[in-house]
């Protein structure tokens, strides 16, 4: 009978305490934050960035006119000056009806002129502070434009525009793999090691046109924004813009590489065959060879033939073995590419150093301090790819005698 009472009286107890959220906030005292762009500010000391918010209007996402009423934007952008994002964010919060929420935020997007100064300062709130998902991609700004503008051009296909660079970064990545995505954890684990790669993004066309509904009316739009490039940071700072198979590069290194086209070459005939790359797997392993780390590179890739516009006979067993021989030296021309453009800039982005320390931690003791800056640019690195083109498409001959 006792045992009964004391438990009904545990129950009464926790009905009590979990019977109300004391920090509950009602969605209508919310402003949900869909993508930040981060700018320099007007002063290296009191104003040093100028941070721009995109705030949804749930009211408009839907879409479509009510009422004979125009259509309002279904975002809205806040911007404001200061020496630190907290105190910048709180600037902004005072022209905003509601709490600024950050547990959905799309993108961050950075300017490539704080870039060149340095990112370091931008993420110390961001892994700090609870609200920040940490799991949203950054990007960077390429050129002259600000991160602000790329981040309010507007798109007939997609009301967003934060969503919109989000699913073209996507995209890219799932369909092109030549820029990889880069989330804000993986930014923040690779400024602590002292290299990191980040996509960038760039303004096509008329930024001012892109910001206004103009732009969403048209059937080519006068401003779009673009997927292009990987910027290369050392010690927090972009050194460098790395294109094409230099930057496709990092993806077969990386083990990212998801679904690509890699064109090859026909006699005489340049980039006449297109594959499709379906399938894709890298391994990297370390060997210590008289107490030097020597950097091996493996690739097992699968592909199809989606183009083949020469009078190669795709049905001989000989064709197809010179076809696998041709698209293994192409990748393999990738990495060397990007693994040598990495070590003129002294900047160890494939995280090479740790395999090192677990291949031999004494040997990494001993060079750790001058891995990237003597080891690394000198570092033996071999590359081993091995292709296979599994299918041939509907037929095995072309139409063309070239």
């Amino acid at each position: 009978m006792r045992y009964k009472q004391v438990m009904l009286l545990l129950l009464c107890v926790c009905v009590v305490l979990l019977s109300g959220c004391w920090d509950r906030k009602e969605l209508q005292q919310l402003n949900i934050v869909s993508g930040m762009a981060i700018d320099k500010g007007s002063d290296k000391i009191k104003n040093r960035y100028r941070i721009t918010v995109q705030i949804i209007n749930p009211s408009q996402v839907a879409g479509g006119q009510q009422g004979g009423k125009v259509q309002a934007s279904p975002v809205t952008t806040f911007t404001e000056t200061g020496s630190t994002l907290s105190e910048t964010l709180r600037k902004i919060s005072t022209k905003t009806p509601g709490k600024l929420f950050f547990p959905h935020l799309q993108v961050l997007i950075i300017s490539e002129k704080v870039a060149k100064e340095g990112i370091e300062d931008l993420f110390d709130i961001i892994e700090r502070d609870a609200q920040f998902r940490v799991l949203f991609p950054v990007l960077i700004a390429r050129g002259y434009d600000t991160a602000k503008k790329t981040l309010e051009v507007t798109t007939p296909l997609e009301s967003i525009s934060s969503a919109n660079i989000q699913d073209a970064l996507k995209s890219s990545e799932e369909n092109w793999g030549m820029y990889k995505s880069t989330r804000a954890d993986q930014v923040v684990q690779g400024l602590k090691e002292g290299s990191v790669v980040i996509t960038g993004l760039e303004i096509i066309g008329d930024s001012k046109i892109g910001n206004s509904t103009i732009n969403t009316q048209q059937v080519s739009p006068s401003g779009k924004v673009e997927i292009k490039g990987i910027a290369l940071f050392k010690n927090g700072k972009l050194k460098k813009w790395l294109d094409g198979h230099s930057a496709r590069g990092i993806t077969w290194i990386m083990n990212e590489m998801k679904r690509t086209v890699i064109n090859l070459n026909c006699g005489k005939k340049q980039e006449a065959i297109a594959i499709e790359i379906s399938r894709s797997k890298s391994s990297t392993h370390v060997s210590i060879k008289h107490q030097k780390p020597v950097i091996y590179i493996t690739v097992h890739v699968e592909g199809a033939v989606l183009e083949n516009n020469c009078s190669m006979d795709l049905g001989k067993s000989q064709v197809l073995g010179q076809l696998n021989e041709q698209l293994e030296e192409e990748i393999k021309q990738e990495i060397l590419l990007t693994v040598k453009k990495a070590q003129k800039q002294k900047s160890d982005i494939f995280n090479f150093g740790e395999m090192v320390n677990i291949a031999n931690k004494h040997l990494w003791k001993n060079i750790e301090t001058s891995w990237e800056k003597d080891i690394f640019p000198e570092t033996e690195v071999h590359v081993n790819v091995q292709a296979i083109i599994r299918r041939t498409g509907m037929t095995t001959k072309s139409y063309t005698n070239n």
